[in-house]
């Protein structure tokens, strides 16, 4: 095998190798993005379950922090947030997510065709190879 046919099928492969490795971190990120969409769906249910008169309490996680807002801090690790704030944080939260899993649809897509691309082309030049060999 010459050096060109080497070199070409070198490059192949490593196209093939890295488009398949990206796929698979795009389905990770994915797989992430699903269970926050999961999350952030059941949050909401809940909240919208509670009633709205009387008005129940609502308070938002914001982990380990110390606060300077005037708003009511419970044990600096949640604060006081009408439901409607909260309601709408998580319809935000919800949407950014589906725009998030449709980014990486387009793109696991995109990597699909790279990588059918470079197995075809791979195919193609070991049957080349083999020609030449027999020839």
């Amino acid at each position: 095998m010459d050096e060109s046919l080497n070199k070409a099928l070198f490059q192949l492969q490593s196209q093939y190798q890295e488009a398949s490795r990206q796929i698979q971190i795009v389905r990770t990120q994915a797989q992430a993005r699903e269970r926050d969409r999961k999350m952030t769906t059941l949050t909401l249910r809940e909240i919208e379950a509670l009633p709205r008169d009387p008005p129940v309490t609502c308070y938002r996680g914001v982990g380990r922090m110390l606060l300077d807002d005037p708003i009511t801090v419970t044990s600096n690790r949640f604060v006081q947030e009408s439901r409607n704030n909260i309601e709408n944080t998580l319809k935000g939260k919800a949407k950014d997510v589906d725009d998030e899993l449709n980014v990486l649809e387009k793109k696991h897509k995109y990597l699909e065709s790279e990588m059918n691309t470079s197995q075809s082309s791979l195919r193609d030049l070991l049957q080349e190879v083999q020609r030449q060999q027999q020839s």
